[in-house]
């Protein structure tokens, strides 16, 4: 009988740690933005380019920047090829990238997670130099033939340290 109350403390000291344990691994402080934009049902025009506005506050690093992208079913394509490019907080553009991203395989197989026609797909991107704090302003546009691109329900960026 003397066990019992030693036991419900084990028990219970067992749980705090694990929420804390969880608490902390919630907390992503490597992560210092993240976002996505969703794009029109009818298609992706050509014209319109994607704008993440970012704000940086600890300059002088390395950030490690991954594109995410979400697709349907119906995406015509087994890879999708974006313009990627930022300005500084002086309005300075920097050159432009192309990110090449596998979506799915050489079957025709979807390579992202999800289920239901749903699927999202990271890919790095490379990692950039912040040499200032300030707002950077990231801009993404598709490298494909297509006036429209169908398929396509998000585009997302993540920038970590």
């Amino acid at each position: 009988m003397t066990n019992r109350p030693k036991n419900r403390n084990i028990c219970l000291k067992g749980i705090i740690l694990l929420f804390v344990a969880s608490l902390s691994s919630a907390c992503d402080k490597q992560t210092v933005y993240h976002s996505f934009q969703s794009l029109p049902s009818e298609g992706w025009m050509r014209k319109d380019t994607l704008y993440f506005n970012v704000n940086v506050s600890d300059s002088l690093t390395y950030y490690k920047l991954s594109m995410e992208v979400r697709n349907r079913n119906n995406y015509p394509y087994q890879n999708l090829s974006l313009s990627v490019c930022y300005d500084s907080p002086d309005s300075v553009s920097l050159p432009a990238d192309t990110i090449q991203l596998a979506l799915a395989d050489t079957e025709g197989i979807w390579k992202g997670d999800g289920w239901g026609g749903l699927y999202q797909t990271a890919v790095p991107a490379g990692s950039i130099r912040i040499d200032k704090s300030g707002t950077y302003r990231f801009k993404i546009a598709y490298v494909l033939p297509d006036e429209t691109l169908q398929g396509l329900n998000d585009i997302g960026i993540k920038l970590e340290k």
